[in-house]
């Protein structure tokens, strides 16, 4: 509250004030002009803190200023492109800070530069739609409103800012219902979106190398965040599709784009899930989805390997709906596809190929056979480790199985497709990301770059493709807890964690939960989420029930702040102990007139009954601590004599 102390003490005038909100004002636009107007801005300020005021100076601006818009926009110079929105927007924010910065060298303050704040504000809109933005928004628009109180009461900010913040307590009810009833305009072409906060991650690109023998570094980066309409499902149904591998290349996998057609509509019996996806640039056009995908978004293909992607790049926060349904063994495959699911070379890995004709029987039907060659990895005594040792890319199965032994989910997906397919088992490999529970709250699931993950897909007869988890065949996983040779290069798992580690987690998952709740429903919060929102109001009772009572509660804490904040704050210590005594002698009767001094309104009452002679020593004191050397370093005599005279009147 110093910062206060020194205001009430050093008053701002309405030049400084505007240069505040100007400030405020422009600061999201520095973000969005270009280099030119940039440059002229930074100048203008130079001129404006050196009070440079003088006609040369003006109309230099006024040319620079010119130019520099004619710099900025030299590749829009045509129709077409002042015809889209967000360049014609563009081309009015630097027209409008060019006026401003004339109109603030003239030292001049007029309508249009009072109402310029305001405008650059409302232009920022169009750019920017994000958390960060709101908040900055309603931040924003308080100090203007905090200004203009401060100017307009001519009384210190400590004041202004009270009454500020009640005109805001008083105005939230209002603005609730206000956004309730009035739904944001829907943009879907324009590019909105903070760029700030959009960081380019790394996608698939239809590989899975096995050649890497450094460590894998889980990343806790977001991949996508998903809304589901009705509770996240179990660990086991958290699978998000992303590439079907099919060719084996020693070295990788790679996918089979020969032939790729469309899926066409797909059909299941099974109890669909339907979920919404926002999905953070990855530079790639897949998009994830759960398996079994019983639709696709606008602009996309679904094929049939059930993969979705779109039609172009993912440079941009992208949001899709999803259906899915979550068994995958319904769907029947050409026999040309299975073919080249069968693709394998045994005299590349004779040990492996060896030992499964003798453990696996080729009598058995496809069910049999792929349990068997489970139960035959598991007999391997594997190793799960992020930091996989290295192995012979000449041999890599034999090298894995009886060699190594150490890998994580490519290495044991790799081998396990290649050994299905030597005991005539068609395999295909899928790379996505497998979601954890974990992760979720509510309807709300966060799925991370560390949770990307490979499993192996059999053709199984009579039931089709059937997902299989060959990293779950892994006797043990590795730690630094148990190899010595993973010491302080190795992500922690949640077991690992510290009690205050976890905490951290769980926290950092509900503000992810309240910023998506936040950016859903108040960023994104259209005529459909209306619609939808109505509906639940009319048919769920409950949700009816916690939406007003959320409401009432919400104007509750209103009221009740609005009713703390109305108790105006004693700035004056003395006047403070003093209002005790003021109000006892109200309730006397007694009232200080307007402009009548202390000393004459406790004469004036002491003339009219010698009961209150008493306060001739109150008022000694009083003006001894006002005016006198000690002014007012203790207040305890004065505030006991004020108690005193208190009691003798009451009890009288």
């Amino acid at each position: 509250m110093r910062f206060l102390d020194i205001l009430h003490s050093t008053r701002l005038s309405r030049q400084q004030l505007l240069d505040i909100a100007l400030a405020m004002a422009l600061l999201p636009h520095l973000f969005i002009l270009k280099l030119p107007m940039l440059i002229y801005l930074g100048l203008a300020l130079v001129f404006i803190i050196r009070q440079k005021d003088t006609k040369p100076v003006l109309v230099s601006f006024f040319l620079l200023g010119a130019i520099a818009i004619a710099l900025s926009f030299m590749s829009e110079y045509n129709f077409s492109n002042f015809s889209r929105l967000l360049v014609f927007i563009s081309l009015l924010i630097a027209l409008l800070t060019y006026a401003v910065v004339l109109q603030r060298l003239t030292r001049k303050t007029n309508f249009y530069l009072l109402i310029s704040p305001a405008m650059l504000m409302v232009l920022s809109f169009f750019f920017y739609n994000s958390i960060s933005m709101l908040f900055y928004a309603l931040f924003t628009l308080f100090i203007f409103t905090l200004l203009l109180l401060y100017d307009r009461m001519q009384s210190s900010l400590r004041n202004a800012l009270r009454v500020n913040a009640l005109l805001y307590l008083f105005s939230l009810p209002i603005v609730l219902l206000l956004f309730i009833t009035f739904p944001r305009i829907s943009y879907k072409n324009a590019k909105f979106g903070f760029k700030a906060e959009e960081i380019k991650r790394t996608g698939h690109d239809g590989t899975m190398y096995l050649d890497s023998t450094s460590l894998l570094v889980p990343s806790p980066r977001l991949v996508m965040e998903v809304d589901f309409e009705k509770g996240v499902p179990a660990d086991r149904a958290l699978y998000f599709r992303g590439s079907a591998l099919y060719t084996d290349k020693g070295t990788q996998w790679v996918q089979d784009i020969a032939n790729k057609t469309s899926a066409g509509k797909i059909q299941s019996k099974d109890e669909s899930v339907n979920y919404t996806v926002k999905l953070y640039p990855h530079q790639k056009k897949w998009l994830y989805m759960l398996d079994l995908p019983l639709s696709h978004p606008d602009k996309s293909v679904l094929d049939d390997d059930l993969v979705v992607r779109s039609f172009t790049n993912i440079n941009e926060v992208y949001l899709y709906e999803g259906k899915s349904a979550l068994d995958l063994s319904i769907l029947p495959e050409k026999r040309a596809r299975l073919d080249r699911a069968l693709q394998v070379d045994p005299q590349r890995d004779p040990r492996s190929y060896a030992a499964l004709q003798q453990y696996v029987d080729p009598k058995r039907d496809d069910l049999n056979k792929a349990n068997q060659l489970l139960r035959f990895f598991s007999s391997m005594k594997l190793s799960y480790s992020l930091r996989p040792k290295a192995i012979d890319l000449e041999h890599p199965v034999d090298s894995f199985l009886f060699d190594s032994k150490v890998g994580y989910c490519v290495h044991f997906a790799s081998a396990f497709a290649s050994a299905a397919r030597m005991v005539g088992l068609p395999s295909r490999i899928i790379t996505g990301y497998k979601a954890d529970r974990a992760n979720a709250i509510n309807n709300y699931l966060l799925v991370k770059e560390a949770d990307a993950h490979a499993w192996v897909e059999l053709y199984i007869k009579d039931k089709g493709w059937v997902r299989f988890e060959p990293t779950s065949t892994a006797s043990r996983v590795l730690t630094p807890d148990n190899d010595p040779n993973l010491a302080n290069s190795y992500t922690r798992t949640s077991l690992q964690l510290s009690a205050m580690e976890k905490l951290f987690k769980q926290a950092n998952l509900y503000y992810m939960y309240t910023r998506y709740v936040i950016n859903t429903w108040v960023l994104q919060y259209s005529r459909s989420k209306q619609l939808s929102l109505l509906n639940n109001l009319l048919t769920n009772t409950l949700f009816l029930f916690k939406f007003l009572a959320a409401i009432a509660g919400f104007i509750l804490m209103c009221v009740a702040l609005f009713v703390l904040l109305q108790k105006k704050k004693c700035e004056d210590s003395l006047l403070c102990e003093m209002q005790v005594l003021m109000h006892l002698l109200k309730d006397k009767g007694f009232i200080r007139y307007q402009g009548e001094t202390m000393f004459d309104f406790l004469q004036r009452v002491m003339s009219a009954s010698q009961a209150y002679a008493e306060l001739a020593e109150i008022s000694t004191i009083y003006h001894e601590k006002r005016y006198g050397e000690e002014k007012r370093q203790d207040l305890t005599q004065l505030r006991a004599k004020i108690q005193a005279f208190k009691k003798k009147i009451t009890s009288g």
